[in-house]
């Protein structure tokens, strides 16, 4: 039982899910997470986050963790932009 004696499903696994049960978790409530896929990871397809969603990331204390693995864009001496 969690300190708060709640007990929540978060139904999938995705950006959304995960958030939820981190953030229900960190106000002391157990959260069980449901998720279709045997394993969780890379499934092609690229998501770009602005500033906001890195702040919530950071709230959330995963920040640094989901900034390892990005790949950030610089303006180069034209204006345009390039991978690092």
């Amino acid at each position: 039982m969690s300190s708060t004696g709640k007990k929540f499903i978060v139904v999938g696994g995705g950006i959304g899910g995960l958030a939820a049960a981190v953030a229900l978790s960190q106000q002391g409530v157990h959260v069980t997470v449901l998720e279709q896929a045997t394993e969780l990871g890379e499934i092609g397809a690229g998501v770009q986050l602005g500033p906001n969603a890195f702040a919530a990331l950071d709230a959330l204390g995963v920040g640094e963790n989901a900034q390892a693995g990005c790949v950030h864009r610089t303006p180069h001496h034209d204006g345009c932009c390039g991978w690092l």
